[in-house]
């Protein structure tokens, strides 16, 4: 079997990974068109803010050609694929014909900045899975004082928070509407407001920019009623699907903007799979079709899609529950499922709760964690939780995504277990899920 995989990110490897471990004869040619191996961008303020001392301890494991080499995968490097001709089913790279009986995109998404007036490309950055994107930001950081992020997203906050951990005298932090909408709603999105704020940094919301233009080495940012100069602008607007490949094989587009897919991920092409940041994805709570782009779901999305190349589509993908965590000036900030305000837009009949806990560990200096759980009267099921601590919430947010996944009544939810020592943390989720089906009865 020939399999040809366009994109060299984690849900490209992921696949190639699984054809090789279930057929060690496949034909495996995968295609990057960048110089070198990426990674995610949330990976990269870690080493802008100083936590990794080097951009190479970023490429490991599936990031390195070795990975490549040591499973007799062809990795093509610098190599574009222009074409991909499904009724011949070959595609064009590097200006050689490659034949295949399986395909799969993984083309990732493409940094979305507004087109603001004024914009030149000068000391203007975001940031993508190329991680020269990475090193061009941690060059004008290292000679900077003051900046200006335009966006709310987890990446927007993770640059501030880099930024203030390098003494910069400015951060001015923009924001449309509310920071990290897509994840929390207002009532919550208000505590990280505070946290940002406590921590240096200027938030300006709602922002309405004008401009942005440069002025000799500076940039400035021109607000409705005020003018911001600062060194240089980071964008944290949200990424597009990289779809133009598959539009112009003939692939049909999603009402999301992403390449369609079937449970199997299969393309409108059935020998065509799409995976990641470029397929459009769907929730598992009312099957609406969405966008989520993480790294996780690339790995996952690449996993199926590599056993369903080999396996004749023997795994379905059921969609996501859209976990998400992020660390922000030492909290963690974790969610899962539907905000409030996106249940409602749904139709759904919604209950929701919110729960300050008391200090966790008190005695071994814990924090407290503030809870947002949200519920269907009609299914009595968890559908959104929305939690910020200074101690850990990935094992709970993990916990309430198996639970929304599994449609998994309030009334079994609070039953489950949990572990407890004094000695770690200690998960508190059943007091909100106690008033929460207290508020449902």
């Amino acid at each position: 079997m020939k399999v040809c995989i366009v994109g060299a990110g984690d849900g490209g490897a992921i696949a190639a990974l699984q054809i090789r471990r279930l057929d060690s004869n496949a034909e495996i040619d995968v295609f990057n068109k960048r110089t070198q191996l990426g990674c995610p961008p949330c990976e990269m303020p870690l080493v802008l803010n100083g936590t990794i001392a080097s951009w190479d301890e970023l490429v490991r494991g599936l990031r390195t050609k070795s990975f490549y080499e040591k499973r007799n995968i062809n990795i093509h490097l610098n190599t574009e694929v222009t074409d991909l001709l499904s009724q011949k089913k070959c595609l064009i790279a590097g200006g050689e014909k490659y034949n295949y009986d399986k395909a799969i995109l993984a083309l990732g998404a493409i940094p979305s900045i507004p087109p603001f007036p004024g914009l030149d490309g000068k000391n203007e950055f975001a940031l993508s899975t190329d991680m020269a994107d990475g090193v061009a930001l941690g060059n004008v950081i290292t000679k900077s004082a003051k900046a200006a992020i335009v966006g709310g997203s987890f990446i927007g906050l993770e640059i501030a928070a880099a930024l203030k951990s390098r003494g910069y005298s400015k951060v001015y932090l923009l924001v449309r509407r509310d920071i990290l909408r897509a994840h929390f709603d207002k009532d919550m999105a208000e505590k990280l407001e505070d946290v940002v704020m406590e921590n240096g940094v200027e938030l300006i919301l709602p922002a309405k920019i004008e401009a942005i233009s440069s002025h000799g080495e500076a940039k400035r940012v021109i607000l409705s009623g005020r003018e911001l100069e600062v060194d240089f602008v980071f964008f944290a607007t949200g990424a597009e699907p990289n779809v133009e490949l598959a539009r112009n094989a003939g692939l049909q587009i999603g009402e999301t903007g992403a390449i369609a897919v079937s449970q199997c991920l299969q393309t409108s092409d059935p020998d065509i799979y799409a995976v990641g940041d470029c397929m459009e994805n769907w929730d598992v709570i009312v099957g609406s079709k969405r966008r989520h782009q993480l790294a996780t779901n690339a790995i996952r999305t690449g996993y199926i899609a590599g056993r369903n190349a080999v396996l004749n589509n023997s795994l379905a993908y059921e969609g996501t529950a859209m976990p998400f965590v992020t660390k922000i000036f030492g909290h963690q900030i974790g969610a899962v499922g539907f905000t409030e305000r996106e249940a409602e837009e749904k139709g759904l009949e919604v209950v929701s709760v919110r729960v300050d806990t008391p200090w966790l560990r008190q005695s071994f200096d814990g924090k407290p964690a503030h809870y947002k759980l949200i519920a269907d009267r009609k299914t009595k099921t968890l559908i959104g939780a929305q939690i910020i601590s200074e101690e850990i919430v990935s094992g709970s947010v993990d916990k309430l995504a198996v639970a929304i996944a599994a449609r998994m009544p309030l009334s079994k939810l609070v039953q489950i277990d949990s572990c407890y020592s004094p000695h770690v943390q200690e998960d508190q989720i059943a007091v909100p899920i106690q008033r929460l089906i207290d508020r449902l009865s």
